[in-house]
């Protein structure tokens, strides 16, 4: 008898050490997603994701300016800032963005980034990030080098520069150059739907060839804080369709907060 019991015994705790074993997970990874649903797989997914992610350029890219920057973010209001910064820490452009979707629900944004090209290939800092809402700090930032060609685009605008601030009914002065058919451009200030709210005719000095151009531009008394693009461009003499942008986004202070909703 003591020994049928002895040989019960062992059967039911080799049972159990299989069983225990069968439970782990294999080579110490995590349990398994097999019963889990797709909207909990789909959140798993979003928790581990970066907040901010930059998709073009890519890292070590050579560029021209004007360039557009676009990438995916998941911040607190979708909102988001863009920047190039060169190697001596001064900031080339910045700009403020709003993705598609945010403070949960991953989206998608797109920016451009216009300033004068230098003479020689300028190595920036690309970065995105947001603020955080507890202290104002630089929060998810994210960034890689890139490189800017000294190619000169058709028109180049070097008075607003990136991040400029005005009140409203202040003067913005405008001064560039351009390289255009008839020297004839055209410089708008733009609210963030793309809708004009001033038109300025401008001519350059000289015709077909990269000459100065300056102009002035008023902001309107009335306009709400916010941002806003001052963007300069030409008419296509094939079909007359806008061509050669180069817009700068600047800040408005001082007006009724912009309208939200």
């Amino acid at each position: 008898m003591a020994i049928r019991h002895r040989v019960a015994l062992a059967a039911f705790v080799a049972v159990i050490a299989l069983s225990s074993c069968a439970s782990r997970p294999v080579d110490g990874g995590s349990p398994s997603l097999a019963g889990a649903s797709p909207s909990d797989i789909s959140l798993s997914a979003a928790a581990l994701a970066p907040a901010i992610d930059i998709v073009s350029p890519a890292e070590g890219a050579t560029v021209s300016a004007p360039f557009v920057v676009n990438g995916e973010a998941n911040t607190f209001e979708a909102t988001l800032t863009i920047d190039a910064v060169d190697e001596s820490g001064m900031t080339a452009c910045v700009r403020q963005l709003t993705a598609t979707s945010g403070s949960g629900t991953p989206g998608t944004w797109e920016g451009v980034l216009a300033f004068p090209p230098e003479e020689d290939p300028l190595r920036v800092m690309l970065r995105a990030y947001t603020f955080s809402q507890v202290d104002g700090s630089m929060v998810d930032l994210v960034q890689h080098p890139i490189t800017v060609a000294p190619d000169r685009p058709a028109i180049i605008v070097t008075s607003p520069r990136c991040g400029d601030v005005y009140e409203p009914g202040g003067l913005v002065l405008l001064t560039g150059s351009a390289a255009l058919f008839e020297a004839a451009l055209t410089v708008e200030l733009r609210d963030s739907s793309g809708s004009a709210l001033v038109v300025v005719p401008v001519t350059a000095e000289e015709c077909c060839v990269e000459s100065p151009f300056t102009a002035e531009l008023t902001i309107p008394a009335g306009l709400s804080s916010g941002f806003y693009d001052v963007v300069a461009y030409s008419l296509s003499a094939a079909d007359g369709s806008v061509d050669n942008e180069f817009p700068v986004q600047i800040e408005v202070r001082g007006g009724a907060p912009a309208p939200t909703g």
